[in-house]
């Protein structure tokens, strides 16, 4: 029994096709957990939709989706104009296209992403989140940590229980030790061991000319490996 973990696909869908193709995850026993982040940037937001709408469908109690800062600018009933302004200019008028060009507008996904995202994800050994985390216990983070917060990973401080965010795109996985200590790049196709604390961040730039990364953990172990 594994755990699948899915970077942010922004708009993707050819990189999550061909992601889930190559990890071949077991909707019977495997749990799959997605960071958020689904939409914007890429072309194919619609197609992203209806893809991960099928994987919740398939794992059914095992399908885990975070609410990234895209889904939470979607799902809020109100945003200032800098937060329009902002959403504008990373990403949202592809979403808009993509849903367009199949007759549908992306304001359609906004019941099926209330009811499924969830704020974080936590495991025995470790736990998931969008963006960040400053404290411990998770639930004690306020909501612009968990969905928008750039410092844990920019301030290296964070030491608490393994942490697995997206958010901030890295040119590779990396492993964020926290107090100050030495960032180190993760290996991709390489099994290694499961921290007990700190951060890993997966995000690889999907949707901005990077790729999609995905994180398989089992037995206290790990791989990485990500797909154009």
């Amino acid at each position: 029994m594994k755990t699948l973990i899915i970077g942010d696909v922004h708009g993707r869908n050819d990189a999550l096709q061909a992601l889930l193709d190559e990890l071949r995850p077991d909707e019977k026993t495997d749990t799959l957990i997605m960071l958020g982040d689904l939409f914007d940037r890429g072309p194919e937001s619609w197609e992203v939709f209806h893809t991960v709408q099928s994987l919740a469908v398939s794992f059914g109690r095992r399908f885990i989706l975070l609410r990234g800062n895209h889904e939470d600018y979607l799902l809020r009933p109100q945003l200032t104009l800098v937060e329009r302004m902002v959403w504008n200019r990373v990403g949202r008028p592809a979403t808009v296209r993509s849903f367009a060009r199949h007759g549908a507008q992306m304001e359609d996904a906004i019941p099926w992403l209330s009811e499924h995202c969830r704020l974080f994800w936590r495991g025995d050994a470790f736990q998931c989140v969008h963006a960040g985390v400053l404290v411990d216990p998770i639930e004690a983070n306020d909501l612009e940590t968990l969905i928008h917060d750039h410092t844990t990973t920019f301030r290296n401080q964070y030491a608490g229980p393994l942490t697995v965010v997206g958010h901030i795109a890295l040119d590779a996985p990396a492993y964020f030790p926290g107090r100050g200590e030495s960032i180190r790049k993760l290996p991709e196709n390489q099994l290694l061991e499961l921290p007990q604390t700190g951060v890993i961040c997966i995000d690889t730039g999907c949707g901005k000319g990077g790729k999609l990364t995905a994180m398989t953990v089992e037995n206290g172990r790990f791989i990485l490996e990500s797909t154009n």
